[in-house]
């Protein structure tokens, strides 16, 4: 956990030291966790919307829930207080965003909410993307990025995620494609994301990972940003990018508005 001091808090921006540390942890390690990057008051409003809408879900389509484990999300409404810049564009995300991936990111709406419900199981162990050019022997730099908003402490108990340091940079030649992750990370350390309310994880998403048990009796929810390196071509789905209507655009600030430059825009 990368601490931010009092100072950083205050003005939202991180010292040229400490965002070199973090661009530095994604590089090498693939993921950074800055603590106090959330005020926890906000934090406890956007989990009980979040609980809200979660149930709501739940109780329409109780197969769902079965069917993925335990881990199902939903997406969130395109308002307060789901759109509020500590959400979609943090200040200390967006540095180290910005510090590893150029200016000129972007992003889509609305986003995604990890949800490890009481019962879970174990995810099956994953890459959410591979390398932009896999052909190469060689990682590229990030192009792809998730930020996480824990919206309750997160623990071994209730599911932290297991990650593996520095998979994002293995490249996958064809003489391992019959050998299963799980046999390859058998003999690598892993670590559980554990973090407090209040923190925010950014993660390479080529890291292998995995969605673990919730042992407990409350749902365990965080958000799930993803961010784009501008060079980085359309995702395949490209329905990714809803239209929007203006009156929800209007509500945002002008770097929002560029961040999610790729959106159609509804008349009013």
């Amino acid at each position: 956990m990368l601490e931010l001091s009092d100072a950083e808090i205050a003005c939202g921006s991180m010292t040229d030291a400490t965002l070199a540390e973090a661009a530095r942890r994604v590089r090498e390690a693939g993921y950074v966790a800055l603590d106090r990057a959330v005020p926890t008051e906000f934090v406890a409003e956007l989990r009980t919307a979040f609980d809200r809408e979660l149930t709501k879900a739940r109780d329409a389509d109780p197969a769902a829930l079965e069917n993925s484990k335990g881990h199902y999300g939903v997406s969130p409404l395109l308002d307060a207080p789901f759109l509020n810049p500590l959400v979609i564009e943090n200040p200390f995300a967006m540095q180290v965003m910005r510090a590893t991936m150029g200016e000129r990111i972007f992003s889509y709406l609305p986003y995604g909410c990890n949800t490890s419900w009481p019962g879970s199981g174990v995810q099956g162990l994953h890459r959410d993307t591979g390398h932009l050019f896999p052909e190469l022997t060689t990682p590229l730099p990030m192009s792809l990025a998730v930020v996480n908003i824990p919206l309750v402490d997160f623990t071994e108990e209730n599911g932290a995620t297991e990650a593996w340091p520095g998979s994002h940079l293995i490249v996958d030649p064809p003489d391992v494609a019959s050998i299963s992750l799980e046999e390859r990370v058998a003999h690598m350390p892993s670590v559980r994301l554990t973090a407090p309310v209040g923190s925010l994880i950014v993660r390479d998403l080529r890291c292998w990972h995995r969605g673990m048990p919730n042992r407990t009796q409350t749902i365990r929810t965080m958000t799930a940003l993803v961010y784009f390196r501008a060079l980085h071509h359309l995702p395949d789905d490209a329905n990714v990018f809803r239209s929007i209507p203006a009156a929800v655009t209007a509500k945002l600030s002008e770097e929002a508005q560029a961040m999610y430059r790729h959106h159609r825009i509804e008349a009013s």
